[in-house]
């Protein structure tokens, strides 16, 4: 068994320590630290990038990414990424007035609205972050941020909050983390069948030569599946067969039924 490389190595310290990071972080998946998500952030710190820009963390959180980093903590979240909220929100849709637009469905980083085109859509209190990424994209301005369970939006000491408590926000971010990756990994598929899709489109369209090819290869399958065909039922009239002949009849018909397939795609393109 071989070793593993300088690289891997490496590879596997910076995985490890990304995901230690990313496990102290709200799983807000807001943005305000001005990359796509926590993990992108975390990914970022784990490169050297200031551990004082999560917003939703607040104080409790840039504490605890300096105990695991070992750096000093800064005093505050850097003003410049927004100011820490004192109560955790989540966002209300003023269903009377949605149109069903699905813009904010295609916002939300974690699948918290449901809801179709035209139809009524609404939040999943229990699974939204309070990112506010649904608000802006609003054509009809239906939704608000108001303040959502009493649950702390970390769970990072010290703070005067109950054990059981403070569990709920762990419970809380370990979901919203599943269903950010969940998400992410249906896009990328969604994307890569799209891409796949277009590729086929792509595709130079047949010359004519090659459509008479295709057309002359079917006749030409077809031909030779009728001939062995009346040959074996010429046979059947005398009272005799062809082991020969009765062998090659499901061949032949595989190629007969390629052939047309072959020709009625090239139709299609």
């Amino acid at each position: 068994m071989s070793s593993p490389t300088p690289n891997s190595r490496i590879a596997s310290v910076t995985i490890d320590l990304v995901d230690r990071i990313d496990a102290l972080l709200p799983q807000t998946q807001c943005g305000l630290c001005k990359t796509s998500g926590c993990r992108p952030y975390a990914e970022q710190m784990a490169q050297g990038e200031a551990i004082n820009h999560c917003v939703p963390g607040g104080v409790p959180t840039i504490q605890a990414l300096a105990r695991l980093l070992q750096v000093s903590a800064p005093e505050q979240v850097d003003p410049d990424y927004g100011i820490t909220p004192s109560h955790r929100l989540v966002a209300f849709i003023r269903e009377d007035e949605c149109i069903g637009c699905t813009k904010c469905i295609q916002a939300c980083p974690v699948d918290a609205i449901v809801g179709a085109a035209k139809l009524m859509h609404t939040i999943i209190e229990a699974e939204c972050t309070g990112c506010n990424l649904c608000v802006a994209p609003c054509p009809v301005d239906c939704i608000d941020l108001v303040p959502g369970a009493d649950i702390p939006l970390t769970w990072h000491p010290p703070q005067n909050e109950s054990a059981d408590a403070l569990q709920q926000a762990k419970n809380r971010a370990d979901k919203a983390r599943e269903r950010f990756l969940a998400r992410n990994s249906r896009l990328a598929l969604a994307a890569e069948a799209l891409a796949k899709r277009k590729a086929e489109k792509a595709k130079p369209a047949l010359t004519d030569a090659e459509r008479s090819a295709l057309m002359i290869a079917a006749a030409m399958a077809r031909s030779q599946l009728k001939k062995a065909e009346k040959q074996l039922s010429a046979l059947h009239a005398r009272g005799e067969t062809s082991e020969v002949l009765l062998a090659q009849l499901p061949e032949l018909r595989a190629a007969a039924q390629a052939a047309q397939n072959a020709l009625e795609k090239a139709a299609l393109a």
